[in-house]
């Protein structure tokens, strides 16, 4: 609904029902829900520190690629690498982006987000000057999404940067 006063309302009612529950980590979707927030808001650095901790309250990873595990790092980290990344942080972008392409079971429900992560590592790359490290986060991107929608900004936006390096190249 793009409503921040909205959305804050939600975020004290979910902690003011998680304060009264019996699962205490549950708070980390407080914490998520916040950092999301402070994003909107564009103010990076409570961003960060909300989904750190929310991350901080996550289960290890699962091992096990399995349908009835639910590992939502992805979903988490993500955020947060956004977060690094509109801050002008690019090297702790980077590597948190690279920290989703290198989940095991993470990655597992969230599918689109690991393969926007090479997107997103493509544009980090080209953004310092790596075209050659852009190139094959951009092909591998594209290669991961070549049946899925194809409207989404970022598969245009990925082929003409490819295009582009690929011409700058020879």
């Amino acid at each position: 609904m793009k409503s921040i006063d909205k959305a804050q309302k939600v975020a004290d009612e979910l902690k003011e029902f998680i304060e009264k529950g019996m699962h205490r980590k549950a708070i980390r979707y407080h914490r998520y829900l916040m950092g999301m927030i402070e994003l909107k808001r564009e103010n990076f650095s409570k961003a960060v520190e909300y989904f750190e901790d929310a991350l901080s309250l996550l289960s290890y990873q699962n091992t096990l690629l399995s349908p009835i595990l639910r590992d939502d790092h992805a979903l988490f980290i993500e955020p947060l690498a956004f977060a690094y990344y509109k801050a002008g942080d690019i090297e702790n972008a980077q590597a948190e982006f690279e920290r989703i392409i290198s989940l095991i079971s993470g990655r597992f429900f969230c599918g689109d987000i690991y393969a926007k992560s090479f997107y997103m590592l493509g544009k980090i790359y080209q953004e310092k000057g790596m075209n050659e490290k852009a190139i094959e986060h951009y092909e591998k991107f594209l290669s991961l999404w070549k049946d899925a929608d194809p409207g989404i900004r970022q598969v245009s936006d990925a082929k003409k940067h490819l295009a582009a390096m690929r011409g700058n190249s020879y």
